[in-house]
């Protein structure tokens, strides 16, 4: 007896495997919603991956289109403040996409930051229009179909800000007095892209699985389309046009943490889903627009001192987060994502009281991560001013706002 109890403390892992192995397939439909998310999305096929049919997200069922309903009566964009995301946490940052589901409704927002930053796009759009945006052949109907969802959506969400004129030809953006068709048929794709790029805040992006059209396959979607405004350290027009793991090829620790899930997310987002993330980061200059000078290779970094806490006025530093949210169109099953993006001077996180948190994350990144998001200058600084050891020459706090700074080649 005591031998064969010897013998099963011996194998009960590999047996409790085999047992696993043969239950699995019998019991998993059954029980599929019991299982936590993380391990539910493990235990898909591969050919569930491979041909979308699995979001990550939720159950394969197929979503109905979302009911966009109208803010109350009494919304003016005015008085709407940014909302306050603070993704940042204290301790070792953590790579991850970190998404969650998104209400269909606050895919696109006004706040009382609108007619500044639209204006400040409708500049960009006109003085940089061959790194602002682009649009490959292929994805024309996908554009199409993203202009009409937009303007749709405006009209249901905000119609005391938008309206239709002209008998439903003419889209009217009331706060900005400026009037498009609302039929896209005979606009090019320049003109749909520098409409939707001067009528909402978000950058947008319209990702498509079609690499072999321009030759090598990579099986990952690829950027055709988009509208980027507000680049944070890259240049938008370098990036159409190439797949997700060239667009991530400067970002540390991408390929070994990020790049699977990625693809499988993009792979797996289905149509009238909606999924949110954010990211964070520290900008120490005054641009919104900024295709370079946000970011450094470990040879640039070595040539960059630390700023003077005591010389920088942090009304003019920023704790700068993008809400990326994404969905799959329906028609041309294209992956639209938009991007609104945040700048909180670092006066107004002092003053929120989460000063400690956001020293403990920036500390919390890497030495790599560090050196890409260039730490060595601003992070000495920003943290003395966050422990309420300097006032630098912050003579008072006041907002700041965004112009176009032309400092680069067009």
């Amino acid at each position: 007896m005591d031998s064969v109890l010897l013998l099963l403390k011996s194998y009960w892992k590999p047996l409790a495997l085999v047992g696993l192995a043969l239950g699995i397939p019998t019991l998993y439909p059954k029980y599929e919603k019991l299982i936590p998310l993380p391990l539910r999305n493990w235990l898909r096929s591969p050919s569930q991956i491979k041909s979308g049919t699995a979001s990550g997200t939720t159950s394969n069922k197929e979503l109905q289109p979302p009911i966009i309903t109208p803010v109350a009566p009494d919304f003016d964009y005015k008085t709407a403040k940014p909302y306050p995301f603070r993704p940042f946490k204290s301790g070792k940052y953590k790579m991850t996409l970190a998404t969650r589901k998104a209400d269909p409704c606050d895919t696109i927002v006004l706040e009382n930051t609108y007619l500044e930053r639209t204006n400040l796009r409708a500049q960009i759009l006109e003085e940089f229009p061959h790194k602002a945006f682009a649009c490959h052949d292929t994805c024309i109907p996908a554009l199409k179909e993203c202009y009409d969802y937009v303007l749709n959506f405006l009209l249901k969400r905000y119609p005391m800000h938008f309206e239709v004129l002209e008998n439903g030809t003419i889209f009217h953006n009331i706060i900005r007095d400026e009037k498009f068709p609302l039929d896209n048929s005979k606009l090019g794709p320049e003109e749909m892209l520098k409409i939707l790029g001067r009528t909402i805040e978000e950058d947008l992006l319209l990702m498509l699985k079609n690499s072999g059209v321009d030759g090598e396959e990579c099986h990952e979607y690829v950027l055709r389309a988009g509208c980027s405004c507000f680049p944070a350290g890259f240049d938008p027009s370098e990036k159409f046009n190439k797949p997700l793991t060239a667009i991530h090829k400067p970002v540390p620790h991408y390929s070994e943490k990020l790049q699977l899930s990625m693809n499988r997310f993009f792979t797996r987002l289905r149509k009238h889903e909606y999924i949110v993330r954010n990211n964070w980061s520290i900008q120490a200059h005054t641009k919104l627009f900024a295709p370079v000078g946000s970011h450094a290779s470990p040879e640039e970094v070595a040539q960059i001192e630390a700023v003077d806490a005591d010389t920088v006025d942090f009304n003019k530093v920023f704790l700068r987060v993008e809400k990326q949210t994404f969905t799959r169109l329906p028609e041309s099953g294209a992956d639209l994502m938009f991007i609104k993006t945040y700048a909180t001077p670092l006066t107004a996180i002092r003053e929120e009281g989460q000063a400690e948190e956001l020293c403990g994350a920036i500390d919390g990144m890497d030495e790599e991560l560090g050196v890409y998001k260039r730490r060595i200058y601003w992070g000495p600084a920003a943290k003395k001013y966050l422990r309420r050891e300097t006032n630098g020459s912050t003579d008072e706090v006041k907002e700041y706002k965004f112009v176009l700074i032309r400092d680069y080649a067009k």
